[in-house]
């Protein structure tokens, strides 16, 4: 009776963190903190097992040490590079406190199994949300780039791209299982996040899909699945005449002259060679981290990138992988890395599971990382609250229903 309580709260607040993940609300997560909290201390689930397999242990492990390694950054600086006050010090342990917050949330996650539709219409509702209220602030406040429910214009056209290849994704399994009605609900959705997306005008985001295209091909020619199933299905049918009829659409609107004007902009200053526009200025902040990381190869502490230059810089360095390197140094470098290379590895070894349900989860595993790998050439994105706390739950949430899963088989 209990375990079946606890089963049904906990897919209930999943479902509540999906929509709130998108639209920037914390009480879902405390509330499944909370619920970790009660099942460790009651310990009402007779077969509650907090042991874990090698796989877990290895995820746990380069979670911790990445965490450390970034915690040692807040606790420690050069001499020259310390911090001016605890304010500043507490601030820049806000978001690394984020991956050991939620870690118990993927201990209540590998053991409880969540309905994949809540996932599903959770995050439907919250682009659906987010997406109305971009459409407004373009079409009626005549801004001219939205953030949506987010508090930043480029996290905002992120998410959404993330949200549309997700929702397709799951599109996919819903229409394996016949369940037309769910399909066309997220079929929907996707192609909202894809307005979404357009609403922000954020140009980097949108490179992930000529990358997902060459990258499903690559599938599809590797298992030789060269049939109408694959290639021409209905939902891919589907999702390209909507695509294009929402293009076509939005090229009759006034938004299109911004998108336009930001696309032409950076393909003339590429033709041109000047990369430094082209890049909107982050050319030359590449090369003074670069240059700054010969100085200090150890890192100078965490989130404390402005003081590369001493008159105070005022950005990050707009690529996560030299912005981790300025800041905790080869090592926080070596440890993200890893962290990554183990949970790629791990999806895509559970992407040809029989288990279809297992299979969507580790495309979606694929798809998160896939993703944040080309935002993070033009963004920090772990420096965004939003977007570091959707990708943390969704790596966990991921990684710990395949294991519930398996073990449930």
């Amino acid at each position: 009776m209990i375990n079946d309580f606890l089963s049904k709260w906990i897919n209930l607040w999943v479902f509540l963190f999906c929509i709130s993940v998108i639209s920037y609300s914390a009480m879902p997560a405390i509330v499944l903190l909370l619920t970790m909290f009660y099942v460790w201390f009651a310990k009402h689930d007779n077969h509650l097992n907090f042991a874990l397999n090698k796989e877990e242990k290895a995820f746990v492990y380069f979670i911790l040490i990445w965490f450390f390694i970034q915690l040692f950054g807040v606790v420690y600086q050069p001499l020259g590079y310390e911090y001016e006050n605890i304010r500043i010090q507490l601030s820049s342990f806000d978001n690394v406190s984020r991956w050991l917050l939620i870690l118990p949330i993927f201990f209540l996650l590998r053991r409880y199994i969540v309905d994949w539709r809540l996932v599903a219409i959770g995050t439907s509702i919250g682009v659906l949300i987010s997406v109305a209220i971009a459409h407004n602030e373009v079409y009626f406040l005549n801004l001219g780039r939205s953030k949506g429910a987010s508090v930043h214009i480029i996290p905002f056209g992120e998410l959404m791209v993330f949200a549309d290849l997700m929702l397709l994704v799951l599109m996919f399994y819903a229409w394996s299982r016949k369940e037309k009605t769910l399909s066309y609900f997220l079929l929907f959705a996707s192609i909202a996040a894809f307005y979404g997306s357009l609403l922000s005008a954020t140009r980097g985001a949108w490179l992930v899909y000529p990358l997902m295209i060459l990258i499903w091909f690559f599938y599809v020619f590797k298992n030789s699945l060269f049939n109408k199933k694959y290639l021409l299905s209905k939902p891919i049918l589907l999702k390209l005449l909507f695509t294009i009829i929402l293009l076509f659409s939005v090229s009759q609107t006034k938004h299109y002259e911004v998108l336009e004007s930001r696309v032409n902009g950076t393909m003339s200053a590429l033709h041109e060679g000047d990369y430094q526009s082209a890049s909107s200025n982050r050319f030359q902040i590449f090369k003074d981290s670069i240059n700054h990381i010969k100085k200090y190869p150890f890192g100078i502490g965490t989130r404390n990138f402005e003081k590369i230059d001493p008159n105070g810089y005022p950005y990050n360095a707009h690529n996560l992988l030299l912005n981790v390197w300025v800041e905790n140094g080869i090592q926080g470098l070596i440890s993200l890395l890893s962290l990554i290379g183990f949970s790629l590895r791990f999806f895509w070894t559970n992407l040809k599971h029989t288990n279809k349900i297992i299979h969507t989860y580790a495309s979606g595993g694929l798809l998160l990382i896939v993703s944040y790998i080309v935002f993070s050439q033009s963004q920090v994105v772990f420096d965004h609250h939003q977007t570091l706390v959707f990708f943390i739950f969704y790596l966990y949430f991921f990684f710990a229903q395949i294991q519930a899963l398996n073990k449930s088989n």
